[in-house]
């Protein structure tokens, strides 16, 4: 006799040969040895989907254990080639406030990315799949079943989410819910930026816990319940059925890295970004004892860890890898659309001018002999100009007859290119440095430089001078506006046809010649636009009109011009385009006039490109209304 031990799905799998009596072989008794399962272990997200090509596309999820064996199952086919990796700084702190846990300090968690390809599928065929992982005791974790495609075939018509910045923001998790329930599962999403809050902490990925501010994959993919039972909502299944595109914005990327410091928060390095040639001139004067091998990937690293990074979203995400950027940037095909999308993004900081801390306009005065304490304005994480490796990309992916034949050219961008949002001002050009200096006699002399520098003119000529500098200053003046003189052109030159952006939190559109913008992010709460409305009904006119930055600007001796930084309206003069259906904010304030904007913490706005109608339709509707009806309110061709 053999005795064959087995499981059942509840007890988990083991495989164990071991013979236990000498009996005829052609007797078996089977034996269920339950395996107890480890309580801690579990699927930290449904799978979700990547990169798709005309005859593949690719599944991920996420696990808090390694496990032995990992498979894809779709139609009638399995896969155990799956690629594992664990994430390097998904991290939780004081400030976390993950389901059923707290932390008195930053604590690493860990985390295991798992993604396997599903080949060999048809265009326009949707096929069942599931994900399974298996513990080191040998419980098998198995996912619902939900529905995966390649890329759509030419001609395809499509409905693609256009969102972005959910950011933990109260209203996400009923706007994914209402995009299922209003116009189907989409067939793709398009995210243009900002994801969580603080991307290295891992619970606003995966499981935050707090009334008002779910995490990024509960909400899309409709499970938010679970870590708030009794919350009214509970997010869009969408994540499982559609592939996602996103793109870089600020807050997919953290500051310096140094976890071992005392008072190290995730917070604080989030807001604690530095340029990489500041970070590089710095490293010159402490590498021999950091680096005393010279070693380039010790250098490289260090740069990065005190400049900034995207370690955990890029982690976290697949995209295509088509360029010198690597996923920071990229370009693809989704049916009839082709998608670009860019990085163009920097850092967010308050509009103080007082000088008690550092902000977009100055350095705090305490700390101008120590630059180590800078922000050094709100810099471009990445440039994007004429003269950059990003903008030659662009222009190589614009000579391609992939892009040249599409039926819809669509850019991604995060940072307000335009618009009436707060944080379209300053515009997008390189910040431009002012050193002070003032004698004796109380006469300044002011020495300008503009950003990008060198480690060589940071340590040979602004250095020296910072014994004898009384204030900093930044300036970002309007005719140096990077997207307008260099970006904008160029997509009214190849046919662009929208332009998806981010960031201010609120909906907006307008157009130049035959390029649309678009920015649908008032999608969980909103930070204002600010335009005049002749009426006097709607009043707020002036950005961050709390700011004592405005006091200087309307002073006798300004030391910024209002030329340069305009309190209300599209900083660049674009002309807004009004809802063609009706004004949402009018369902704020009955004595609204119609506006060209919403701006509301109380609704919620999301908006679809249906290519089989060349058409993008916006809707809106009161989450704090569990009857509200969602209601189209503006639709414009991009035809």
């Amino acid at each position: 006799m053999k005795t064959r031990f087995i499981n059942s799905r509840s007890f988990g799998v083991i495989c164990l040969a071991t013979m236990l009596f000498g009996c005829d072989d052609d007797k078996i008794v089977e034996v269920e040895v339950p395996v107890e399962v480890n309580a801690e272990h579990a699927l930290l997200t449904d799978p979700f989907l990547q990169v798709p090509t005309d005859s593949s596309i690719n599944v991920v999820w996420f696990t808090n254990f390694e496990g032995t064996e990992h498979s894809l199952t779709f139609g009638d086919t399995s896969t155990t080639d799956v690629t594992t990796t664990q994430l390097s700084r998904m991290m939780e702190d004081a400030s976390s406030q993950q389901f059923s846990k707290t932390y008195d300090a930053v604590s690493y968690r860990e985390v295991y990315r798992h993604e396997a390809t599903a080949e060999g599928l048809t265009q326009g065929v949707r096929l069942d799949y599931s994900v399974s992982s298996k513990d080191e005791d040998g419980f098998e974790f198995t996912s619902n079943t939900f529905t995966l495609a390649p890329a759509p075939a030419k001609n395809a018509p499509l409905k693609i989410l256009l969102t972005s910045d959910l950011q933990s923001k109260k209203n996400v998790v009923a706007n994914y819910q209402k995009v299922v329930e209003t116009v189907g599962t989409p067939d793709a999403v398009l995210f243009a930026g900002d994801f969580v809050n603080v991307p290295d902490r891992a619970s606003e990925w995966f499981d935050q816990a707090k009334d008002n501010a779910p995490g990024f994959f509960p909400a899309l993919q409709g499970h938010y319940q679970k870590y708030l039972p009794g919350f009214p909502y509970n997010g869009g299944e969408i994540l499982q059925h559609s592939p996602l595109f996103g793109t870089i914005g600020n807050h997919e990327v953290m500051g310096r890295y140094n976890p071992t410091d005392d008072g190290y928060s995730l917070n604080g390095s989030f807001n604690d970004p530095q340029p990489p040639w500041y970070a590089e001139a710095a490293y010159e004067q402490v590498k021999a004892d950091v680096n005393p091998t010279d070693d380039s990937d010790i250098k490289a690293q260090w740069i990065a860890d005190q400049s900034h990074n995207q370690t955990s979203f890029l982690d976290i995400f697949s995209f295509p890898e088509d360029g010198p950027g690597g996923e920071e940037y990229y370009a693809t095909e989704f049916g009839d659309v082709f998608i670009i999308s860019m990085n163009v993004s920097r850092i967010w900081r308050s509009w103080s001018v007082s000088g008690a801390s550092k902000s977009k306009f100055v350095e705090g005065l305490s700390t101008l002999e120590d630059p180590s304490q800078w922000g050094f304005g709100e810099f471009l994480f990445e440039r994007f100009d004429k003269d950059s490796e990003q903008y030659a990309w662009l222009e190589s992916v614009m000579e391609t007859d992939a892009f040249k034949n599409a039926k819809y050219k669509v850019v991604m961008a995060h940072q307000g290119v335009f618009g009436l949002g707060d944080n379209t001002v300053p515009v997008l050009s390189q910040p431009v440095m002012q050193l002070v200096e003032t004698d004796t006699q109380g006469i300044e002399t002011i020495t300008e430089f503009t950003f990008p520098l060198t480690a060589e003119a940071w340590a040979n000529t602004i250095e020296p001078m910072l014994a004898n500098v009384s204030e900093v200053l930044y300036q970002y003046p309007l005719d140096q506006d990077v997207w307008l003189n260099d970006i904008e052109p160029l997509l009214l030159q190849n046919d662009v046809n929208l332009v998806h952006i981010g960031h201010s939190h609120l909906w907006n559109r307008a157009q130049v010649e035959s390029l649309h913008y678009l920015e649908s992010s008032n999608v969980g709460n909103s930070y204002g636009a600010y335009y005049v409305d002749s009426s006097g009904v709607y009043t707020r006119d002036v950005r961050s009109s709390y700011a004592d930055f405005w006091a200087d600007v309307n002073s006798e001796k300004p030391r910024w011009s209002i030329i340069d930084y305009p309190p209300n309206g599209d900083p660049q003069d674009r002309v807004m385009s009004f809802p063609t259906v009706f004004s949402p904010m009018s369902l704020e304030n009955d004595d609204y006039p119609n506006l060209p904007f919403v701006t509301s913490n109380t609704l919620s706005v999301f908006s679809i490109l249906d290519t089989g109608t060349g058409t993008v339709q916006s809707y809106v509707f009161d989450p704090s209304d569990l009857n509200s009806e969602v209601q189209l309110f503006d639709e414009f061709s991009i035809q």
